[in-house]
């Protein structure tokens, strides 16, 4: 199931954009050398997973949405992107981080009008500001294009001043190059973060030209004929507001430029102080009065996250609550992959949470350069850690036993799981069942058949023609593998029978039939069933029943002349 809800949320609304431009101003179709679209791939553990899934449902067939949408998802998300040359030349493209912030590898195309295309390969993050949704990438060094980026505007933008957008949003599943024109509407918006968080978030420059999904982190743009292709970047788009008539927001350079700067020019004797601000934000943030999966989520590493994802689903689907599931589809929705993102982060949560508020604490920290161990006291336990210098950041690699990579585990759980199914312990399967029954004050040999579906069923005892009792029962069924190819299932009821006994009947052989009363009794039965994998369905059991008493007939001594315990050996076949 966890599958199908993956890969029903993988089919994307788009908005589809139709743009006519009149006005006077420098052709766009110089901007196609500098405005690339971004394209991410997705980690092999990722691609690999969705292949199972695209197999299996090619396996069973009619599937052909579905397969569809996941080809599209295996694409890759895109993005926009700009060049940008530093003070010493070198080249590289800024865009947003969200772009980029699951991406395993990543290429930028450039397209010109005539429709020829220009690729790079490999390109690679080299640093990003989660805060303020900006990125920097780097080309190869096999394969670093000539020329010079667009340049970056030194002054703030003013209200009214007209704007540019360019980038690739998607005409259905499609990007395609769109160039559009607007006005700055607000030069320096600030809103809050979320409807549950009034955090302030900005400055923004809010403007009126075209953006679309697939447009993030293109420039906003504008003209300057005395620079590359007749346009200064003003700023990066980012984000364009809901239930809003053109009211779209940029990153201003104010914001940029700074990050830039501090992203080409990197202490490494930094590395260690930001690694031990971001420990402490990460503990701090564990010991809150909810759920943290979210929180945790954020400092997850690519490969983490690519790792991890498919044991975590699986931990997800299995063992979490409904709402649970609930945030992971909706997080589907915004993006596969951080949803998965929360699904590892939920499995360190659910591996370190006790009962109530979690309580963390930084123990000891180990490392240097790139790569440092911290282990963390939590509620009274050590949990070690693996961090990482990903993309300007420090990031979580590997988080305890549930977080690291650790194929086996997975392979564990589906080989329990699979011996589990053979097993058939699970309290919702059919049980029936037939045997032996020794009646310890009525017969020495009777037989005995019951019915039971999780916990509710029907029973009888029969003895020939002078004993036989049938009745209902309702109670509780556990199944449990000892290991190998073995599980045990015990179980208690409690329940009425209807005995018919001629003994009773003739204890009573003076007394019409309306003075003997109606022998129903109430009744107690404890047993316990083996079965193996080897033989699926089949099992053994033995049971023990005790009558407490007569419900109908207000004779004191009638008790005594009831069946009040039977010892039972039965087989079985569950299904």
């Amino acid at each position: 199931m966890i599958r199908r809800s993956v890969f029903v949320l993988l089919i994307l609304v788009f908005v589809f954009p139709l743009c006519v431009f009149s006005q006077q101003i420098p052709a766009s179709g110089g901007l196609r050398d500098y405005v690339g679209l971004i394209n991410q791939t997705y980690h092999p553990d990722i691609v690999a997973f969705f292949g199972k899934i695209k197999a299996d449902l090619a396996k069973r067939g009619g599937n052909e949405t579905a397969i569809k949408a996941i080809d599209i998802f295996l694409r890759g998300d895109t993005g926009s992107g700009f060049l940008y040359n530093d003070a010493r030349g070198n080249l590289y493209v800024i865009t947003n981080n969200h772009v980029v912030a699951q991406a395993y590898s990543l290429s930028i195309t450039f397209e010109r009008q005539d429709g020829s295309k220009r690729k790079h390969e490999n390109i690679r993050i080299i640093a990003a500001d989660e805060e303020n949704d900006i990125a920097i990438l780097g080309f190869s060094a096999a394969d670093r294009p000539a020329g010079r980026g667009l340049t970056l505007l030194t002054r703030a933008v003013d209200e009214g001043v007209d704007v540019y957008s360019a980038g690739f949003p998607g005409l259905g599943t499609t990007p395609l190059w769109q160039f559009g024109r607007g006005m700055v509407s607000n030069a320096n918006a600030r809103f809050p973060k979320s409807f549950d968080d009034d955090t302030l978030i900005g400055p923004f420059i809010q403007h009126t030209a075209e953006i679309d999904p697939g447009n993030s982190g293109g420039p906003l743009l504008v003209v300057d004929r005395n620079a590359a292709a007749g346009y200064t970047v003003a700023g990066i788009n980012t984000l364009k507001a809901v239930r809003r008539q053109a009211a779209n927001y940029a990153i201003p350079v104010s914001t940029i430029q700074p990050f830039i700067t501090g992203a080409l020019n990197p202490r490494p004797e930094t590395y260690r102080a930001a690694l031990d601000t971001r420990l402490a934000g990460f503990a701090e943030g564990l010991s809150v009065n909810k759920a943290v999966y979210p929180h945790i989520a954020r400092y997850l590493s690519s490969n983490c996250i690519g790792e991890n994802a498919e044991y975590a689903m699986s931990e997800m689907y299995d063992k979490g609550s409904s709402l649970i599931r609930r945030a992971f589809i909706d997080k589907c929705e915004d993006s596969v992959v951080e949803a998965m993102g929360y699904a590892v982060a939920w499995t360190i949560e659910n591996s370190i949470r006790g009962q109530g508020v979690i309580r963390a604490s930084i123990k000891e920290v180990t490392g240097a350069g790139e790569e440092y161990t911290a282990v963390f006291t939590i509620n009274n336990k050590d949990f070690s850690s693996k961090w990482v210098w990903e993309y300007g950041n420090w990031r979580i690699r590997s988080f305890g036993t549930v977080a690291a990579g650790d194929k086996e585990l997975l392979a564990k759980k589906e080989k329990a799981k699979k011996t589990a199914e053979d097993l058939r312990i699970d309290r919702y399967n059919v049980h029936l069942e037939a045997g032996y029954a020794y009646l310890f004050d009525r017969a020495s040999a009777a037989g005995y058949v019951s019915f039971d579906y999780a916990g509710f069923g029907a029973k009888a005892y029969f003895a020939g023609s002078d004993f036989f009792s049938i009745g209902a029962f309702a109670g509780i069924r556990g199944g449990f593998a000892l290991g190998g190819s073995v599980g045990i299932m015990p179980y208690a009821r409690i329940g009425i029978d209807y005995q018919h006994d001629q003994k009773y009947k003739d204890f009573f052989k003076d007394a019409s039939d309306s003075e003997l009363g109606f022998p129903i009794t109430t009744m107690v039965q404890a047993g316990v069933k083996v079965t193996t994998a080897k033989v699926p369905g089949l099992f053994a059991g033995m049971a023990f029943q005790y009558n407490i008493f007569n419900m109908h007939d207000t004779r004191v001594y009638d008790k005594d002349n009831l069946m009040k315990m039977g010892l039972c050996f039965t087989a079985g076949y569950a299904f």
